[in-house]
């Protein structure tokens, strides 16, 4: 509460700000900040991210005539934002060029990334009737490395967490003080979280189990008034949908198509990102436990936030416990069972857990004894102190990008006649070129498809090329003097890692990297574009590909020297 200071002549007529409110204030600024920085990443190109490309694709086609987004597998919420935000910025005199729109998509996953910042605070304070919870939670998801690094994306990761966090909020509300009105507005953001993407409506959870809990503890009367409190909620959240999503209910039918495509392709696996590899951790929730979440939250935090979600499991009633982890459980419990294992997919889970363990550091911080109190408080000062360290680093890495260093470097150092070949060996040929086409040959396929399975940068499309799987009949050609005297050979760490953690499976892939890798005789390395960040090795080891999970992956550039008594080659300009 706000509460005038004492009248003694000091601090007459000014109004005392609580400890929490500057607490969240600082949380906001600093959460800002951090998905601010970098923003404009890769302008003016739009194609370092396939998720992104495939969003600003959707959005960019819309308009007044035709606002049908034609795309079924997500819902429509994100494409309209970025559509009607686009219109006024027309309005307003702006130039829409392509990067234009990504900004603009970009800009909501800020907007709704720090949103979330507050939404936890409220929450915290709620559930536990305490502001000091709140605030922490509110730090805890301002630094959370893995929502600030996916508020750097025009996608609709960051807008599904802000409406799923949002329901939590309004469902605790709701079972505290239950009345019409609350469960109205919690069913409807629960129709608002489902018009981002499908999986919103586990967020409908955490409402249900607060009308259940309200009504063993009598503040529902009757069960039939249970059954119209959720009836109106539910007609609600469609009502919600329907208003954000209008096509995904008219094209029903192919809306279902979608969801059920949906559902086989993340239970089917993605190479690079699944559970294929043999041993731990890559066991379903194990992989969460020991892999994901150390990674997605830092260490320290992540420790600090089991250490406390224990505390709140063993110190809180069964009511508490059951409206808390309803929704984080069966989230968890259900995408951690799929193969498909990327790290963005448990997102909206995480504030809910930061939220719950926030009255352990809470209770913690106010520990009775002067001596329990500072270590407590300097615990948590080292906690935060290191998120923030590693959630800067990796967040810098969006400044300086190592596929457009590389692409400047090219353009620069490496001289007109030269191609260069992409060397990706572990897809098939036939998914990327035609089956008759000689290796190497013209890159001919569309730059989303390109992205998709690389993420390299195209540098001079023109000149750009590709090997095929047979890896070894181009090290030939290399020798053989068929690939030309200035090409030159371009390695991503996010296709070489990615064969490294398949271990023993990809033993044949991984000599074949390595013959070009570490054969100085035979090749010459260029050059090497890195982006490390704090404990990348440490990190790394729970993953390969956590070294390059969501961008600046390592590029590595060589060129095959010429052998003893064969023709000469003129090599490629120095860097």
């Amino acid at each position: 509460m706000l509460d005038p200071l004492s009248a003694n002549g000091r601090g007459k007529g000014r109004i005392a700000i609580p400890a929490p409110l500057l607490a969240l204030a600082a949380a906001l600024l600093t959460g800002l900040i951090l998905r601010l920085w970098g923003i404009q990443w890769g302008f003016p190109r739009i194609d370092l991210s396939p998720d992104e490309l495939n969003i600003w694709r959707i959005s960019a086609r819309l308009n007044w005539q035709h606002l049908d987004p034609g795309f079924y597998n997500y819902s429509g919420l994100t494409f309209h934002l970025n559509f009607f935000a686009v219109q006024l910025l027309r309005l307003f005199g702006v130039t829409i060029e392509p990067h234009t729109i990504l900004l603009v998509s970009r800009l909501w996953s800020v907007f709704f990334g720090t949103l979330t910042i507050a939404m936890a605070f409220l929450a915290a304070r709620d559930f536990f009737a305490d502001e000091r919870a709140g605030a922490w939670a509110a730090w805890a998801v301002a630094l959370l490395p893995i929502h600030a690094w996916h508020s750097h994306f025009g996608t609709s990761d960051i807008g599904l967490v802000f409406w799923m966090t949002t329901v939590f909020w309004l469902s605790v509300r709701a079972g505290r003080e239950p009345s019409l009105r609350r469960f109205l507005l919690a069913g409807l953001a629960v129709g608002f979280a489902v018009g981002v993407k499908f999986n919103g409506a586990l967020a409908a959870i955490t409402l249900l189990v607060a009308a259940i809990v309200a009504w063993r503890e009598r503040r529902i009367p009757r069960p039939g008034r249970v059954l119209l409190l959720l009836g109106a909620s539910a007609g609600a959240a469609l009502l919600g949908f329907f208003i954000v999503s209008p096509y995904s209910l008219i094209h029903l039918a192919t809306t279902v198509s979608a969801f059920f495509f949906e559902s086989a392709h993340v239970k089917g696996g993605h190479y690079g990102f699944d559970l294929s590899p043999d041993g731990f951790p890559y066991y379903p929730y194990a992989y969460q436990l020991f892999a994901a979440f150390p990674f997605s939250f830092g260490v320290p935090l992540y420790l600090a936030t089991l250490i406390s979600l224990i505390h709140f499991i063993f110190r809180s009633g069964k009511a508490q416990r059951l409206l808390g982890l309803a929704f984080p459980l069966a989230y968890l419990g259900i995408l951690a069972s799929w193969k498909f294992v990327p790290t963005r997919y448990y997102l909206p889970a995480l504030p809910i857990l930061l939220i719950l363990a926030s009255r352990g550091f809470s209770r913690a911080l106010a520990a009775s004894g002067r001596w329990r109190r500072f270590a407590a408080r300097s615990a948590a000062f080292l906690v935060l102190a290191y998120t923030l360290a590693y959630s800067a680093s990796t967040v810098d890495r969006f400044r300086l990008d190592t596929r457009l260093e590389a692409a400047r470097w090219a353009r620069q150092a490496v001289g007109p006649g030269s191609r260069f070949i992409l060397v990706e060996p572990i897809f098939d040929r036939n998914a990327l070129v035609p089956a008759d086409a000689p290796a190497p040959m013209s890159f001919p396929v569309p730059l989303e498809r390109v992205m998709e399975k690389s993420y390299m940068p195209l540098l001079d499309r023109g000149r750009f090329q590709v090997t095929t799987r047979d890896l070894p009949s181009t090290v030939s050609d290399m020798e053989r003097g068929r690939l030309g005297p200035n090409d030159v050979l371009c390695l991503s760490s996010l296709v070489y890692l990615r064969d490294v953690r398949l271990g023993r499976k990809a033993e044949g892939r991984l000599r074949l990297w390595n013959t070009i890798r570490r054969n100085p005789r035979r090749f010459r390395r260029l050059k090497v574009f890195d982006s490390p960040f704090l404990n990348r090795r440490f990190y790394a080891a729970l993953d390969p590909m956590f070294a390059c999970d969501f961008v600046s992956p390592t590029l590595e550039f060589y060129v095959p020297r010429p052998r003893i008594g064969g023709p000469t080659r003129e090599s490629p300009a120095q860097p």
